[in-house]
């Protein structure tokens, strides 16, 4: 009886080669373009998280704008509660009445101010950061200024508060038309844009969010 030897023709290996090769290119760029996702989708969780935090800090110091101490004895001069001294690129100062920590508490001025600088890290790449400045006012009896306090904590330039943002601006709304803070903004609207370092994998873009919100000088709007 003849035994026969059966295996694969040139043509059948070179067309089996050809399948496989179109089945692993799809699937690289299947995984490739997944992988890409999953970068973007990290790098605006990253973004969010630190711009949120940022966002949250300044809306508590804009609704403390213009707040006095039952038992301050100066006065709260009408334009000091909220000083924008460049709206593109912000740069804005909050004043208002706060407190030490316990235990004591003792009351004082503070003035908060925002803004952003140029940073270049040592063999890094420059951008810019925003700032925040945290002052105690020296004499609380006449306008509170960067020259007349001195720096609470960190540098007397302000703390870095949020990295790669490349807009920082402000602008008042609602302004108030009589009483003990006429002409004074009752509302800020702050625009932010903010960078992620990451470079996505296998291209050259990055993670850019804007984040507009607004802040409410609740104690500029309830004085009377």
């Amino acid at each position: 009886m003849t035994q026969h030897a059966y295996g694969y023709t040139l043509v059948e290996m070179l067309v089996a080669m050809a399948v496989t090769s179109v089945v692993l290119a799809g699937t690289y760029a299947a995984y490739n373009f997944f992988a890409q996702q999953q970068q973007t989708l990290a790098a605006q969780t990253d973004v969010d998280r630190s711009a949120l935090i940022a966002i949250d800090l300044m809306q508590s110091d804009i609704r403390m704008a213009g707040f006095k101490d039952i038992n301050d004895n100066y006065p709260m001069p009408a334009t000091q509660p909220i000083v924008i001294a460049n709206a593109d690129p912000g740069d804005v100062s909050i004043v208002f009445d706060d407190y030490t920590p316990p235990p004591g508490q003792t009351q004082y001025r503070t003035l908060v101010r925002y803004y952003i600088a140029n940073y270049i890290p040592q063999g890094g790449t420059a951008r810019n950061r925003l700032y925040r400045e945290r002052r105690q006012c020296i004499d609380p009896s006449v306008f509170c200024t960067r020259s007349n306090s001195t720096a609470l904590t960190g540098a007397d330039t302000g703390e870095p508060l949020l990295d790669w943002v490349s807009k920082f601006s402000v602008k008042g709304l609602n302004q108030k038309l009589s009483g003990s803070f006429a002409n004074q903004y009752q509302t800020l609207q702050v625009s932010l844009v903010v960078d992620s370092p990451r470079k996505i994998e296998g291209t050259t873009k990055t993670v850019t969010k804007n984040f507009t919100f607004l802040g409410r000088a609740k104690n500029v709007s309830l004085v009377p």
